[in-house]
């Protein structure tokens, strides 16, 4: 489940919001990042382009080689950078038809959540489709009569019919400009218009069919190849709002890139490489489209996918609350540490759910908050990491793992309290003598006292690592705390834990004795 799904309980919840807004393409990653006032007002912080050509190796080979794979990985790791940089506490990623289409997505959406803590969503074009119709209308209100947007990527191309201001179809076909490059491939400059009008032109349109004999009152164009034509048609000047691309001056511009070589459209034009050489391709998908629908020019707006992203998570998070939409976009980050770093995933998932059951029983005692709550959950996931390093003295080493590894969404002080509470999951409880515990504030070493004291017994629950004990329930009794297991199988050494591994709660919530029943 994805985190801005995973919260069905709306909150009231406070603007400015920090979002960020990612599109992984078949031709170029893009990620956009911008301060919200609503979910409809804000300001754009940061706009980056990242030439990864996934569409190469997966439209010829099926598969994303290795070689690519690196450079996707490291865009994201930029996009992390970006992302701390300036405080994102909300992302969303995309992916659409070259990462949809690779034999080995999973694997690659994998080692993008491992390595970077970004969970990255496979799309199909019918929504990639409605994210871009919704990134066009905060851009132009699209209000009178019937408007088609058509938006031209590296693998696909994506139709939305929208009457007055709404959409009504959207509509997908694998007609990209990198896939039409790669059918053409080999065909000279005199002859590649005619062979990419003649490709597309044996690509079947339903929606353009069923609007045969229907006016049509715009025709908006989306995607860095049209907005590249754009920016030539006038004169190269960049565009802060929609221009207007008259269709003769596009195939004129067509006809003149056709007849050169991609490195002479670069020189040319001042295109980029990657651009250069696929702007011709996406070019005529905008142009017979236009054809079709007798339209007389393009409006190119200067927004896509990915603003649309960035729209959409703004907007539910309007809906769902921000604060809901962070914890479970930390959590996410925390689980990519884990499985970084090859720990015990079903324990360490089982020792939280315990943890957190025990902090939620316990609140009279604690009188913590939700968000230290979410940090002992964290410190749950993590508390076995040092085991990378070496066994012995591992609640040691995952100290340092934690502590120097940013975690998404929590400040540096609630990620010393996360590597200290990890640290005291064994052993030693906390001791003014050790540097790092006393360098924290007094309220911090507060929290962490409480946290740690809870998760030692969590963890003692699942000594054996085999999850035995599937619940939990704590009631205090006079001096004395009761904890009743619901459990499958023997859990005499998981009790024998919990009375060496209870003198930390015992001393910091003033309880006598620690019974432990199970049946």
């Amino acid at each position: 489940m994805h985190y801005y799904r995973a919260m069905a309980t709306a909150k009231k919840r406070t603007f400015p919001l920090r979002c960020a807004g990612m599109d992984v393409g078949s031709n170029a990653f893009r990620i956009v990042i911008a301060e919200f006032r609503s979910p409809t007002r804000y300001r754009i912080l940061e706009r980056k382009r990242v030439p990864v050509r996934l569409g190469e190796s997966v439209f010829r080979a099926g598969r994303i080689d290795p070689e690519t794979m690196e450079r996707a990985l490291a865009a994201f790791r930029e996009f992390r950078d970006f992302m701390e940089e300036y405080g994102v506490v909300l992302h969303r990623a995309v992916a659409t038809s070259a990462t949809r289409e690779a034999k080995n997505r999973a694997a690659f959406l994998e080692r993008v959540h491992e390595e970077t803590g970004i969970d990255l969503e496979l799309i199909p074009g019918t929504e990639e489709a409605r994210l871009v119709a919704l990134g066009v209308r905060a851009k132009v209100p699209l209000t009178r009569g019937t408007s088609l947007i058509l938006d031209v990527g590296g693998g696909s191309s994506e139709l939305a019919l929208v009457q007055r201001g709404e959409i009504l179809l959207v509509e997908s076909h694998n007609l990209g400009a990198v896939r039409l490059m790669e059918r053409v491939d080999g065909a000279p400059g005199r002859d590649l218009l005619r062979f990419l009008r003649e490709t597309i032109r044996t690509s079947r349109f339903p929606m353009l069919d069923s609007l045969r004999g229907h006016s049509i009152t715009h025709l908006v164009g989306t995607g860095g190849n049209i907005e590249a034509l754009a920016t030539i048609a006038h004169n190269g000047a960049g565009a802060k709002k929609p221009v207007a691309l008259r269709i003769p001056r596009l195939k004129a511009l067509l006809e003149r890139m056709a007849r050169l070589k991609p490195e002479e459209r670069a020189r040319t034009f001042d295109l980029k490489p990657d651009r250069a050489d696929v702007i011709v391709p996406a070019g005529a998908v905008f142009e017979y489209v236009a054809t079709r629908t007798r339209a007389r020019e393009l409006i190119v707006p200067f927004v896509g996918l990915v603003d649309g992203v960035l729209l959409d998570l703004a907007r539910t998070a309007g809906r769902s609350g921000k604060k809901e939409l962070e914890t479970s976009q930390t959590i996410n980050a925390a689980i990519a540490v884990l499985r970084k770093y090859e720990a015990d995933t079903r324990h360490a998932k089982h020792v939280a759910l315990l943890a957190c059951s025990l902090f939620d029983q316990l609140e009279s005692l604690h009188e913590l908050g939700k968000r230290d709550r979410l940090l002992l959950e964290i410190a749950a996931l993590l508390h076995e990491v040092g085991n990378f390093i070496a066994a012995s003295g591992h609640h040691r080493h995952a100290y340092y793992i934690i502590a120097t590894t940013p975690i998404l969404g929590l400040s540096d002080e609630e990620l010393e309290i996360v590597a200290n509470v990890a640290r005291y999951h064994r052993k030693a409880p906390p001791d003014p003598s050790h540097e790092a515990y006393a360098e924290l504030p007094e309220k911090a070493q507060e929290r962490v006292r409480a946290l740690a004291a809870i998760l030692r017994v969590a963890d003692a629950l699942d000594h054996d690592h085999r999850q035995r004990v599937t619940k939990v329930t704590a009631k205090r009794r006079g001096s004395d705390l009761k904890l009743k297991l619901r459990a499958s199988g023997d859990v005499t050494l998981d009790e024998w834990s919990v009375s060496q591994k209870g003198d930390l709660l015992r001393d910091e919530f003033d309880v006598k004795a620690i019974e432990v029943t199970h049946g």
